[in-house]
């Protein structure tokens, strides 16, 4: 019975010496499995975060490549721009060669001459010139045409206002403003001096300003200038302007469009049907104050570019602000005489620009006393002339996509002003200069269907562009 039970024993002992061995291995083989689960868990991880990392490279390549291709049509787009204005200048420095060959002694600008035509149909394409990549188109606008708001005299202001809707006593009060804007003295136009106060002090009382003795001048909400206007855009400080008057009744859309083509620049997008929404432009209806005004020039206002709106007004003050329906009938009597560049009339023809006062003679329904009027506007600060010498040139340039809708725009405009220099071959000063070849080719082009003038002097002329301003 012993060795039976220690059999036993031993078995018991045995399977009490094994279960520790089993129970030991089987904890083994779970724990790699969670570490292999660990470690798939921590690839995935690293995928995934490579993965947004390549993303956002990815985007940030995506990003910079379109700034870079935004960058590059911003830079056609100026060249364009720059050759719209170089073609413009051309053409001006053109119309002063076949002026001095035509018209010498007797020049003048109409929209019949060589820098007022547009370019052939042909040539066109959605609206300009094509050139490479892009389209570039110039627009060149006689600034000798406009009222000069330097020189302008109060009641020509006047006229100008109660034009654009003012009553008597709003003009009376603005163009007084604009001259006090403008002058060299501290006085107040139309002030009967019972106030006491100066310009700024009194124009900012009318902001609601308090005044007093203690207040300083830099302390003041208005100041005068007391010096010509810069640019035109200066006349929206003036107290009294407001940005409808000056901008036109669009002033709020043309900023609201503006905001949105940048904001659509910025994104990329095209910007083509955010053009500006102007007034659908009646024969009735009146181009914008900003467009018929100019800081440029001695005051000379070329009867033969001049638009209706400043004819009438000009006629309204001559005839001292009694009878703007007449000075309406007769500023349209003369740009239906001369033609205007609104009708893209292509018959304008060089015979009916003025040339001279006498010219002004040829209007049917012009009286003597008319005429009168029309030929003496010195007491307005500004001269009748038939010749132009400043003009503003806008190039613009713009890059097409997919021979689609506009991607990218750029404008410049450059304020010149034509000459046409002449020299003294036998100026000592130009001894060391070779001028036999211009010399002689000037003496056969001046020579070809006119004798006489081949003989009228020995001068060498050279048509200049000089920029005065420049604006981008």
């Amino acid at each position: 019975m012993a060795p039976a039970v220690a059999a036993d024993s031993h078995h018991k002992g045995d399977d009490s010496m094994n279960y520790p061995f089993f129970k030991h291995t089987q904890p083994c083989k779970n724990s790699n499995h969670n570490k292999t689960g660990m470690v798939m868990v921590f690839v995935l991880w690293i995928v995934v975060l490579l993965g947004a990392l390549a993303s956002t490279l990815a985007w940030d390549v995506l990003v910079n490549s379109k700034l870079a291709l935004a960058q590059r049509e911003q830079q056609i787009a100026y060249n364009l721009a720059r050759s719209g204005i170089a073609l413009a200048m051309t053409h001006l420095a053109n119309d002063l060669l076949v002026e001095d060959q035509e018209n010498r002694g007797n020049p003048y600008d109409a929209y019949s001459d060589v820098w007022a035509q547009p370019p052939e149909e042909k040539d066109l394409d959605k609206g300009g010139v094509k050139m490479g990549k892009g389209i570039m188109s110039y627009e060149i606008t006689d600034e000798e045409s406009k009222i000069n708001i330097n020189k302008a005299s109060a009641q020509l202001l006047r006229a100008m206002l109660e034009f654009y809707g003012l009553d008597e006593t709003e003009s009376d009060d603005l163009a007084n403003a604009i001259c006090d804007w403008r002058d060299s003295d501290n006085n107040v136009l139309g002030d009967d001096e019972s106030t006491g106060l100066t310009e700024n002090e009194y124009y900012s009382s009318l902001y609601g300003q308090k005044i007093n003795k203690d207040l300083a001048d830099e302390d003041l909400l208005y100041r005068c200038p007391n010096e010509p206007f810069f640019t035109i855009e200066e006349l929206i400080d003036v107290q009294g302007m407001s940005d409808e008057l000056f901008w036109g009744p669009d002033a709020i859309t043309k900023e609201s469009v503006e905001i949105a083509k940048r904001s659509r620049i910025a994104k990329g997008r095209s910007v083509a049907s955010l053009g500006p929404k102007r007034r659908s432009l009646r024969r009735d209806s009146s181009q914008p104050m900003c467009d018929i005004i100019t800081v440029q020039g001695e005051g000379n206002l070329n009867i033969n570019t001049a638009s209706e709106e400043v004819l009438t007004i000009v006629l309204y003050a001559a005839n001292n602000l009694t009878d703007m329906n007449s000075a309406k009938s007769l500023a349209r009597t003369i740009v239906n005489y001369r033609g205007d560049n609104k009708s893209k009339r292509k018959n304008l023809r060089p015979d009916d620009a003025f040339k001279s006062a006498e010219d002004l003679s040829k209007i049917s329904g012009l009286d003597n006393e008319d005429l009168a009027i029309v030929s003496n506007l010195s007491s307005l600060g500004i001269s009748i002339g038939f010749k132009s010498n400043i003009f503003a040139i806008t190039g613009t340039g713009r890059v097409v996509k997919d021979k689609r809708q506009y991607q990218t725009e750029k404008s410049i405009t450059a304020i010149v002003k034509k000459n046409l220099d002449a020299y003294n071959p036998d100026d000592a000063r130009l001894a060391n200069l070779n001028l036999t070849t211009a010399r002689s080719s000037r003496r056969k082009s001046v020579s070809v269907g006119s004798k006489s003038k081949a003989d009228e002097d020995n001068l060498i002329r050279i048509p200049a562009i000089r920029v005065l301003q420049w604006i981008e």
